[in-house]
């Protein structure tokens, strides 16, 4: 008995660390005349993005697709996608739930509009981590993220994210 609760408590304990290997972000010159998209941290954990947007964004929608592969794998399986209104999820985000705990992290640090239209000028987003945000039951694999937003049918950003959860 004493050695399952010493388990339980030691799964309950262990935390999944994320670690990126390569951010890359495409926005369409005549959206943006600056940005950059940066890996920081010591262990490379957390994301920065910084942009000078020209033309205000009143329609968002959002594409989200993330695929894992394994070690012993050499392609990557969509493992979720999902496309959203990301104005309505700015302005009607619920608390507690996954979604909320992943958009609370990546604006946490940031001077992001909390509604739209998200008007033209300097937007940031410093030291985005969201080790916390990841549930327990995704398995330790890379990671390939991929994000497109669009405004009016229309891409505009498209970023890329690769890296890996370990334990």
């Amino acid at each position: 008995m004493i050695l399952i609760l010493i388990q339980v408590f030691h799964y309950n304990e262990a935390k999944r660390r994320l670690r990126w290997d390569c951010f890359d972000c495409q926005m369409g010159p005549q959206y943006t005349d600056r940005m950059t998209c940066q890996i920081g941290g010591t262990r490379r954990t957390l994301l920065n993005v910084e942009l000078k947007l020209l033309t205000e964004l009143d329609q968002i929608k959002v594409y989200i697709k993330i695929s894992t592969r394994f070690k012993s794998s050499t392609s990557y399986r969509k493992f979720f996608d999902i496309t959203f209104d990301g104005c309505r999820v700015i302005s009607d985000m619920d608390h507690g739930t996954m979604a909320s705990n992943v958009f609370n992290a990546v604006v946490k640090s940031s001077n992001q509009p909390r509604k739209c239209p998200i008007k033209e000028g300097s937007i940031y987003y410093h030291n985005i981590s969201v080790e916390d945000a990841l549930p327990m039951f995704v398995p330790s694999a890379q990671l390939f993220i991929q994000l497109d937003f669009y405004s009016r049918r229309q891409l505009y950003l498209n970023v890329s994210l690769r890296g890996e959860i370990i334990e």
